[in-house]
């Protein structure tokens, strides 16, 4: 149990004083010093008498400060992610959306801040070893705070509001999935009457003729592809199916992409080439570096790969911004692979260069004569957009194909949107947004 040693130690050697009485009864004590001084109280009655009235505020205060927080928002950190941040168990992305969620959340880090302190105080504490609690007085304590109306009350009435939810979701859904294949087969119906009758059906409530093929055009489908496990379509009046639990924003987006038929990418995306124009197009092995270049990165620790020169010794990275200063320097390398170890500004544009040494001498890349290597860290909210896009939609290549190229993330877009065409093979839509977010580079 962790408390603090002076109000533990003075609770179980000796009688509370008044200065720990009036904490007590103005709720300044912590849920570890409370469960010290609940287990000092059952044992001493002279403790008892001295607190007198406030024994029920104190009864008060020990249910409050062990029950727990009602109310919860869905996005704070878990705990467990906490604890792995403050052990520096975390990958790099998985580091960024912490310290993200800690500068909007003072609750997180509050709690992240206690459990560092925690840290650094155990470490200072000699090797001393605590023995542990039996697990049955661990049980007795579980069962007994259940017994407690204001804890298992809310509990069981929180599971059963889930309960609920889980069922409606469930009906809801099957709904719509019946209602789908409904209007599918009563498509597939109507399209073969009209093929073998070569007038169209006639719809419900329609009063004339004239109606009949305007109402035909007006539910024509315009684009449909297979995308991961599903398929999206988009008929001539701006109907766009099977991204329903996207949000409004990609919904919009995807429909403006397959009006358009190419992909939207943002104004720096154009800088990034270099005066010359002449970056990387199919051409990169002449130019040495393989990436990022010419592309916004997600990650604010990118990783560099580059061309390996025959026969050289070892290779340095340096990185540069706008301005052709120096920001980092890998040292020498023996790979053609190098990852930085800080991290660079998000919203930044940077230019970065190879040497190798061969034989004794350098061997630059790029060459001196072609134009430089950059690229950009995408910004802080286009971090947060993309990684709830991945996390709602992991097995869509057209959303993961948009978003990425929205933030100008054009290797990860064109990986996505290959994966489109290869599903899609006979499409011209799925053609042209794969063309586009090429022909960006050129």
């Amino acid at each position: 149990m962790l408390c603090r040693p002076g109000l533990e130690t003075q609770i179980v050697s000796q009688h509370l004083s008044e200065k720990d009485i009036r904490r007590y009864g103005n709720r300044r004590l912590s849920p570890a010093e409370i469960l010290s001084l609940d287990d000092h109280l059952a044992h001493c009655r002279s403790c008892q008498v001295a607190i007198g009235d406030d024994s029920a505020a104190a009864l008060t205060q020990i249910t409050t400060a062990l029950e727990p927080e009602s109310d919860f928002e869905e996005n704070h950190l878990p705990y467990q992610q906490m604890a792995d941040y403050v052990d520096d168990d975390l990958t790099d992305v998985d580091r960024e959306i912490v310290n993200s969620r800690l500068v909007f959340c003072s609750s997180c880090k509050a709690e992240v801040q206690d459990l560092m302190a925690m840290k650094a105080t155990l470490a200072a504490l000699p090797g001393t070893e605590y023995s542990r609690r039996p697990a049955s007085r661990l049980w007795t304590r579980l069962a007994a705070l259940w017994q407690l109306p204001s804890i298992r009350i809310p509990v069981q009435a929180a599971t059963a509001v889930v309960l609920v939810i889980v069922i409606v979701w469930v009906a809801a859904l099957y709904h719509r999935r019946h209602a789908e294949e409904a209007r599918t087969k009563s498509s597939q119906r109507d399209q073969a009457i009209t093929t073998n009758s070569g007038t169209p059906p006639p719809g419900p409530g329609t009063t004339n003729a004239l109606s009949q093929p305007q109402d035909q055009h007006s539910a024509e489908q315009v684009t449909e592809l297979v995308d991961g496990n599903g398929r999206v379509t988009l008929d001539s009046n701006d109907k766009l199916s099977g991204l329903e639990s996207a949000s409004p924003q990609i919904q919009n987006e995807v429909r403006s992409v397959l009006k358009s038929e190419h992909v939207n990418a943002p104004s720096f995306v154009r800088s990034l080439k270099g005066e010359s124009g002449r970056l990387m197009g199919g051409n990169r092995a002449d130019y040495g570096l393989r990436n990022p270049v010419a592309t916004a990165v997600e990650s604010a620790n990118p990783t560099f790969r580059w061309n390996a020169v025959e026969g050289a010794e070892n290779y340095t990275v340096t990185i540069y911004d706008v301005g052709s200063k120096r920001v980092l320097t890998s040292g020498p390398v023996l790979k053609n692979i190098w990852k930085t170890n800080s991290a660079l500004e998000r919203g930044r544009t940077y230019s970065w260069q190879v040497r190798a040494i061969k034989d004794g001498r350098e061997v630059l890349m790029p060459p001196p004569a072609a134009a430089d290597a950059k690229f950009r860290i995408i910004e802080q909210n286009k971090f947060h957009e993309i990684q709830l896009a991945r996390k709602s939609h992991p097995k869509s290549y057209l959303v993961l194909g948009v978003v990425y190229a929205e933030a100008g993330m054009l290797d990860e877009s064109e990986r996505e949107l290959q994966k489109l065409l290869d599903a899609n093979p006979k499409s011209p839509v799925a053609r042209s947004l794969l063309h586009s977010v090429r022909s960006l580079r050129r």
